[in-house]
């Protein structure tokens, strides 16, 4: 009994002080406080993962600012992606996304424009179904949008202004939902391979092919309390910046490309330079000690797009946390 009483004696302050810094982390952790931190450790295990094969099926049709003075044009006409659409329908690609805002028109050539929305089933346009700080919103082009070709192009910016998650769905504002930008190209190229999406529990888990595509929540893993609104889920990139494919505006237009390029695959059509403000930071743009680069808007989709069609064929993982409970 005595040794007992000395154990105890020996011991109880560090049981105290066990219990208090463990109370003390818990608590810090509910409060987010330890957010950042997580965030930061996520981040850096991502960008010490060996290097991941490039995904063939996804191709991007980059516009800089080389070839905005290449057009001699302060905006890009209508009549230019008129021509850029028609010349990539003739490489037979399985889907086409027009990751540019065309909800109003810009002459010279929108007539023709139109007549191509309305001939190619197998393009998706894109619309800003989330408001920005001031509430705004950016419609779809109006053919496309009434021929139900359109995805959300929406991205999830998180507190340190990186992208960690991306949606497969979201509702608008009259409550209906929107299929994204990416999970609607996913689905073109995955419907050639007989691979179409089912609904568990009512609708709450959506499963594509080998892949249940589990929805994110408000405090899986890091996260603390986030706004988990639409069906989301946590990206999966690739790589950095530069990962896919890409060749220019120009050499599309003059015919500098290979003739095989972006047959039977998605070719995504979107800016890649800086003074376009499409850019956004990833877990790949680096750490406190380096200047961060940014990713291009229609790269980030690429990302998705791939990620979804990779868990869907292959049943490459998903990104998944603990329960809170576990946690």
């Amino acid at each position: 009994m005595e040794k007992i009483k000395q154990f105890w004696r020996e011991w109880r302050i560090v049981g105290i002080t066990t219990l208090s810094i463990g109370g003390v982390v818990i608590l810090l952790r509910v409060l987010g406080l330890l957010q950042s931190w997580e965030w930061a450790a996520f981040d850096q295990y991502m960008r010490l993962r060996p290097a991941q094969p490039q995904d063939d099926r996804i191709v991007i049709a980059g516009i800089s600012e080389a070839d905005v003075q290449y057009l001699q044009q302060g905006y890009i006409a209508d009549s230019v992606y008129t021509r850029l659409l028609e010349k990539l329908k003739a490489r037979k690609p399985r889907a086409i996304g027009l990751d540019i805002y065309r909800d109003l028109p810009f002459q010279p050539g929108h007539e023709d424009l139109v007549k191509v929305f309305k001939s190619t089933k197998y393009l998706v346009g894109i619309e800003k179904v989330v408001g920005d700080r001031n509430g705004n919103t950016v419609a779809a082009p109006p053919v496309l949008k009434a021929l139900g070709q359109v995805g959300a192009n929406d991205v999830i910016i998180d507190a340190d202004n990186k992208v960690r998650r991306g949606f497969i769905y979201l509702s608008d504002a009259n409550k209906n939902n929107v299929y994204s930008f990416s999970l609607y190209l996913a689905l073109l190229y995955l419907d050639k391979e007989g691979i179409a999406p089912e609904t568990l529990e009512n609708g709450k888990i959506w499963q594509l092919g080998k892949t249940v595509f589990s929805r994110f929540q408000a405090d899986d893993g890091g996260y603390i309390r986030a706004d988990d609104r639409g069906y989301q889920m946590l990206l999966n990139y690739r790589g950095k910046a530069g990962f896919f494919d890409t060749v220019s505006l120009r050499d599309i237009l003059e015919d500098r490309v290979p003739k095989d390029w972006g047959r039977d695959r998605i070719i995504l059509i979107g800016t890649v330079g800086e003074s376009f403000r499409d850019l956004f930071y990833t877990p790949y743009s680096g750490d406190l000690l380096s200047i961060p680069e940014p990713m291009s808007g229609v790269e980030v989709h690429a990302h998705l797009t791939s990620q979804i069609i990779s868990a869907a064929m292959e049943g490459r993982p998903l990104i998944k946390s603990c329960s809170e409970a576990q946690e």
